[in-house]
């Protein structure tokens, strides 16, 4: 029984070190998404720019196209004015001509427009993917720091998961699934002491003499009926 209850209070301080090392662990997430929140906004910044500048381009090429089909349709009523049989028809002409002509001007200043505002958000994309490179240059010391402190953290993390797999194959099964139970339950503690005065060492409950007994001589696992730790003599 004192074997057993020395290898339940190892399996017990591995968990504690394992619940540290996780904690630990679990620290770096938020570290290395504060320190990659600038760079992931200004790279959705510049994936959103580089959407709109696509978008520029592919409008500038449709107001183009479409200017030049006018201008197709204007040349087209230059030629039919020449075989204009009547003032009417002239007159119906220049009208028709007149409208597509301003509205081949109008596509070819909007095309213009897009044109400039196209160069500007180029530049503006340019210069933001210099920041990003700075950004990125900047941050990686820094990163790749946390990144080689996180994988150290998980390589602790493994061997105590490795030690403490290695001390619960030694338990007999019986022994195990209860310290697994109690684990599993309310209470923070699996194993406390029992005090001189015949008290539970986690809650201070005072236990019945047989029980108190029983636990003193080591004849069986007992467990506290006030919070359900594993008692042992201390």
């Amino acid at each position: 029984m004192q074997d057993l209850k020395t290898a339940l209070l190892s399996l017990q301080e591995l968990d504690a070190e394992i619940l540290q090392a996780t904690a630990k662990l679990l620290e770096f997430m938020p570290q290395l998404e504060e320190l990659d929140q600038p760079l992931t906004a200004l790279e959705a910044e510049v994936a959103a720019t580089r959407a709109r500048l696509a978008e520029m381009r592919e409008k500038a090429r449709k107001l183009e196209s479409a200017a030049e089909q006018k201008r197709q349709r204007l040349r087209a009523y230059e030629e039919r004015l020449m075989r204009v049989r009547n003032s009417r028809e002239e007159s119906a002409a220049k009208v028709e001509m007149d409208l597509i002509r301003r509205a081949a001007d109008a596509d070819d200043q909007e095309a213009l427009e897009m044109m400039e505002q196209r160069t500007r958000t180029d530049l503006k994309l340019d210069d933001m993917e210099k920041q990003l490179e700075k950004l990125r240059a900047e941050r990686a010391p820094r990163r790749d720091e946390l990144l080689r402190a996180r994988d150290d953290a998980q390589q602790e993390l493994t061997v105590l998961q490795d030690r403490r797999q290695n001390q619960a194959v030694r338990l007999d099964a019986a022994s195990l699934r209860l310290y697994e139970r109690v684990r599993s339950g309310r209470a923070a503690t699996v194993l406390a002491p029992l005090t001189d005065e015949g008290a539970c060492g986690h809650c201070f409950n005072i236990l019945p003499l047989q029980e108190q007994s029983e636990i003193r001589n080591g004849t069986r696992l007992r467990r506290c009926e006030a919070c359900g730790v594993i008692l042992y003599a201390g």
